[in-house]
C-alpha cells in the first residue's frame, strides 16, 4: 500500500488509496506543500485541487465563479466524462446542480419543510423507523450494520417522505446506491462504472417519472415532497414534471448514503476503535448533539465536491482560468490544522467543530437538520437497546472518490 510521502506520489484517480490506502495521507502533504496544486494524471479530467478550509469555504461561498451547474460536482473520471446521464441528459438539473439566480427560488419551494421546527415535529416518526430498524437487527444479533441499519434508516425516512409504496423502497435504496458507487465493482455487476450509473439512473428516473405524472392528477390534500415540488412555481410557472423527477433523485442522493457514511465511518466505527468515546456516550447520551457533529466531521461523507471556474478568477495566489474545474477534498478541509486543534483525534465533545461536512454557502446541505436528528435519533435509540458492540469481521470502505464511507461494517450486538 503506497502512502504518499510527496506531491509526485499524489494520485487522486487512484481508487485503491481511497479504498485500502490512506487518502489522509496525501491530504496531509498537499496542505503543507501545496494547498491548491493543479492534478494532471492519467484517469479522469485534470482539476486544481483545494485540501484547507478556508480555500474550500471560498470555493463555496461564491458561486457565480464556481459554478455546479456546469458540469456537475461530481469530479469525472475518464469513464464518467461522456455519460452525464438521468435528467441532465435533458438540460434539466437538480438544485444541487443549479446556480444563481435560480438556485435560490428553487430552493424555497421546499425549504420550509427543512427548518428546525419542521424537521422537529418529524422526530416521532423518525423514532418509530429507528426502532424497527433496531428490533430487526436485536432479533439477528449479528448484522452488517451499514446495509441492515445505517443505511436502512434514512431511506425509510426519505422515502416515507417522498410517499414512495413501500414495496418499491428496497429496490430503489438499491438504485440509488449504485448512482453513487458506480466506481466500486463489488456495485457494478461486471458492466463499466458508466453503464452502471446510467442503467441505475434511468431505472430511477423511469420510475419517479411514472409516479409524477399520476400523482398530478391528484394533489389534493397531499403533504409528500413530490407533492410540494408539483405545486411549487418560480416566477409564477411550474416547475415541470421533469423538473421534480431530478430534484426526486437529488433527495435519494441526498438523504441516504451521506447519512449512512455518517452513522458508520463517523459514528459506529470510530467509536469501536476509541472506546473511552463510546463509554462517554453511553454513559451521557446527552452528549449526542455535540457527537453528531463529530461524526459528520470525521465521516465527510461527500468526499469530494467539484465546480467549474467561470470566469478569471484568483484563489491563494493561483491564477484560475474559465473552464478549469476545481474539487474541494471535503475530508482534508476538516482535518485542517489550521481549523481544527488536534484535527487527527475524535473527539465527541470537540467545541467548536465548524467543519464543511454539509458544505456552506449557497449550497448547505438542505437537509443538515434532517440528517442531524436521523443520526440523534438512531444513536439514542442503538445505545438504549444493546450493552456491547463488537466487530465480527473486517470493516471495508467503498471503493470511490466522491462519496466516502463504509459499504460493510459486520457486527455482533448483545441486547440490554
Amino acid at each position: 500500500m503506497l502512502i504518499p510521502t510527496t506531491l509526485d506520489e499524489i494520485d487522486y484517480w487512484d481508487l485503491d488509496m481511497f479504498e485500502s490506502g490512506d487518502p489522509h495521507a496525501a491530504w496531509r502533504v498537499q496542505r503543507a506543500d501545496a494547498p491548491v496544486w493543479w492534478h494532471d494524471r492519467p484517469g479522469g479530467e485534470p482539476f486544481w485541487s483545494v485540501t484547507r478550509f478556508e480555500d474550500g469555504r471560498a470555493v463555496f461561498g461564491d458561486p457565480i465563479a464556481y459554478s455546479s451547474q456546469r458540469d456537475g460536482i461530481m469530479v469525472r473520471s475518464a469513464a464518467l466524462m461522456d455519460n452525464p446521464g438521468g435528467a441532465a441528459a435533458f438540460g434539466i438539473h437538480p438544485m444541487i446542480h443549479t446556480d444563481p439566480p435560480r438556485h435560490q427560488p428553487l430552493r424555497k419551494v421546499v425549504s420550509h419543510r427543512f427548518t428546525p421546527r419542521s424537521i422537529g415535529e418529524l422526530e416521532e416518526r423518525i423514532r418509530g423507523f429507528a426502532r424497527e430498524v433496531i428490533d430487526e437487527a436485536a432479533d439477528r444479533r449479528e448484522v452488517d450494520f451499514v446495509t441492515d441499519v445505517a443505511h436502512q434508516i434514512p431511506a425509510r425516512v426519505t422515502f416515507w417522505m417522498l410517499d414512495v409504496p413501500e414495496d418499491r423502497w428496497d429496490r430503489l435504496a438499491h438504485l440509488e446506491h449504485n448512482t453513487v458507487t458506480s466506481s466500486d465493482p463489488e456495485f457494478t455487476q461486471g458492466r463499466t462504472p458508466g453503464e452502471a450509473a446510467a442503467a441505475a439512473g434511468t431505472e430511477i428516473h423511469t420510475y419517479f417519472a411514472e409516479l409524477i405524472q399520476a400523482r398530478m392528477e391528484d394533489l389534493d390534500g397531499r403533504t409528500d415532497m413530490l407533492s410540494e415540488f408539483l405545486r411549487g412555481r418560480i416566477d409564477g410557472e411550474p416547475l415541470g414534471w421533469i423538473q421534480v423527477v431530478a430534484e426526486a433523485g437529488l433527495l435519494l442522493a441526498g438523504g441516504l448514503d451521506t447519512t449512512r457514511a455518517a452513522a458508520s465511518a463517523g459514528a459506529m466505527l470510530p467509536l469501536l476503535q476509541h472506546p473511552d468515546q463510546l463509554a462517554a456516550l453511553q454513559a451521557d447520551p446527552g452528549l449526542l448533539s455535540s457527537a453528531v457533529e463529530e461524526f459528520v466531521r470525521w465521516a465527510s461523507p461527500i468526499t469530494s465536491e467539484s465546480r467549474t471556474v467561470t470566469r478569471p478568477t484568483e484563489l491563494t495566489g493561483h491564477a484560475l482560468r474559465e473552464g478549469e474545474r476545481v474539487v474541494v477534498w471535503g475530508p482534508s478541509c476538516n482535518r485542517d490544522e489550521s481549523q481544527f486543534d488536534d484535527p487527527d483525534r475524535y473527539d465527541i465533545r470537540r467545541q467548536p467543530n465548524r467543519h464543511l461536512g454539509f458544505s456552506y454557502g449557497e449550497h448547505f446541505c438542505l437537509g443538515a437538520h434532517l440528517a442531524r436528528l436521523i443520526l440523534k435519533v438512531e444513536f439514542e435509540e442503538l445505545l438504549a437497546r444493546f450493552r456491547t458492540f463488537e466487530l465480527a469481521g473486517e470493516p471495508a470502505r467503498v471503493r470511490s472518490n466522491f462519496v466516502g464511507g463504509l459499504k460493510h461494517l459486520p457486527l455482533r450486538l448483545t441486547p440490554r
